[in-house]
């Protein structure tokens, strides 16, 4: 309440000291409820600030401790860091039992035979010059060869006709266009070098030159990389084929440089076969491309990327659990939320169940099913009152809505996707990951940091076919050189 001069005289009953001193306090008062409503403004400002600057301090604590073990983050951003392991610890070193393991065996028909003798016993050093073999100790060494280069020279026969006296020359084989030209030997090593030990073409050149002695341009060696390629496009519908027929397919893709720009290699494979496109796109456009998804009507193990979700597609959803194992280690670290550490046991022992249970042929019992299930509601229930009451992220203006933190998005995924992630659980089919995609798809990603990029589009699509060829024989155990240089390819 603000008094005038007359109020304040009044109080005083006249006394113009006791007045004085009255105004003099209700300035003061006046002037610190200023103050303090300054600083009740300024308060709230730096209460703002310091939530923005929580928040901003979280998330880069967050990004600086991301690792290929508890986010998305490839392996290869780890650096000379070592991320805790989520494998159980104490396990045997080595092969597993039943492994057939690999070593050398005498062969009963050498290539070279050198015989070594004895000329003095060993025992009284009498001469066994004139004495007979009666035996021999048998080593075997397995060597390569010094490499050479094999000139074959093809001579058409030319016959002057004994009626007409016409000269008739005969025909040399089709591949042979030139007076001198490369053999297909050197065709099948360049896609072997290529496709699968990933070197760039300028260290191809170099090691063709260093082995043999002649050094082709890197014009020569794409042409004949296009040349395979081209050789093996059949063998690519097989493969789609295949895939096509296959009750469960895994799924990914990653970046890939093209002409300078950012461009995506797509995977569609299993165990025994690999398809692998390049698009400019990521989504919807680029899964209709390359034509396998729209039509497929199994399951499709992947990593929850929104476009497979698309409800023109048939196939049915299996969702990686090992992307979803790193997100709950995230969670636990920079969050603290009890929620992620309980699904991700349960998760863990889920699939150790499951694992002894296809071990041993037999199916878990429903009884046992329905439990886990519950038990992961009962967890989802529990954790979304700890995910909603976290304090949402504010943007870093201070305007518009605050956005769900990562704890809110990775529990909502895990209620919203519920079927898709336990599929494993009822589905004997199913995996727990889709660690089989991401292995066929890490090979060409290698050869990306190796080479850099791709310089045509054409090119990187015969290489995307060359290692889909590569990858498939691989896994059906062919000899892959073997079958580059017969250059006649059949699964």
């Amino acid at each position: 309440m603000k008094l005038d001069s007359e109020q304040i005289l009044q109080i005083s009953k006249g006394d113009k000291e006791i007045a004085a001193f009255i105004t003099m306090l209700t300035q003061t008062i006046e002037q610190q409820a200023r103050q303090i409503e300054q600083q009740t403004v300024q308060i709230e400002q730096q209460t703002r600030r310091i939530q923005q600057l929580e928040t901003r301090v979280k998330d880069l604590e967050r990004q600086l401790g991301q690792n290929s073990k508890n986010s998305s983050k490839p392996p290869s951003s780890d650096g000379l860091r070592k991320p805790t392991s989520l494998r159980k610890s104490g396990g045997k070193k080595g092969a597993p039992p039943g492994h057939e393991g690999h070593t050398l065996r005498f062969s009963d028909a050498p290539d070279e035979i050198m015989e070594h003798g004895v000329s003095t016993c060993g025992s009284c050093h009498h001469s066994l010059e004139d004495a007979a073999v009666i035996g021999y100790t048998k080593r075997q060494v397995f060597d390569l060869p010094a490499p050479r280069i094999v000139i074959t020279e093809h001579q058409a026969q030319r016959k002057a006709c004994p009626h007409c006296k016409c000269i008739t020359q005969a025909s040399f084989p089709s591949e042979i266009k030139a007076p001198v030209q490369y053999g297909s030997g050197r065709v099948a090593m360049t896609t072997y070098l290529h496709g699968m030990q990933l070197l760039p073409l300028d260290r191809i050149s170099q090691l063709l030159h260093d082995l043999k002695g002649l050094r082709p341009s890197e014009s020569t060696l794409l042409n004949w990389i296009q040349g395979m390629s081209e050789a093996m496009e059949p063998l690519l519908t097989q493969i789609q084929e295949r895939l096509m027929e296959a009750a469960v397919v895994h799924t990914d893709e990653t970046g890939f440089r093209v002409e300078g720009r950012g461009h995506w290699l797509h995977v569609i494979s299993n165990p025994f076969w690999t398809l692998l496109g390049v698009d400019p796109r990521r989504g919807k456009q680029a899964i209709e491309a390359i034509g396998f998804l729209p039509i497929y009507s199994g399951i499709v193990v992947h990593d929850c990327f929104s476009t497979y979700f698309n409800a023109e597609y048939r196939f049915k959803h299996a969702l990686c659990n090992a992307h979803l194992l790193r997100e709950c280690l995230g969670i636990e670290a920079y969050d603290g939320q009890e929620w992620a550490r309980l699904i991700r046991v349960f998760q863990q022992e889920s699939w150790e169940l499951v694992k002894e249970s296809r071990a041993t042929g037999i199916s878990l019992e429903e009884q046992i099913v329905n439990d886990m299930e519950r038990r992961y509601d009962d967890i989802l229930a529990e954790g979304r009152q700890e995910w909603t009451q976290a304090n949402p992220l504010v943007p870093a203006s201070g305007r518009g809505r605050a956005k769900k933190s990562k704890a809110a998005n990775l529990g909502e995924r895990f209620q919203l996707h519920k079927e898709a992630i336990l599929r494993f659980i009822r589905d004997a089919r199913v995996p727990f990951d889709h660690n089989q995609a991401e292995r066929d798809i890490r090979m060409a990603k290698v050869k990306i940091k190796i080479s850099g990029a791709f310089r045509t589009l054409d090119n990187a699509e015969h290489f995307a076919r060359i290692r889909s060829i590569i990858s498939t024989l691989g896994k059906q155990r062919y000899p892959i050189l073997a079958f580059a240089y017969r250059g006649q390819f059949v699964f």
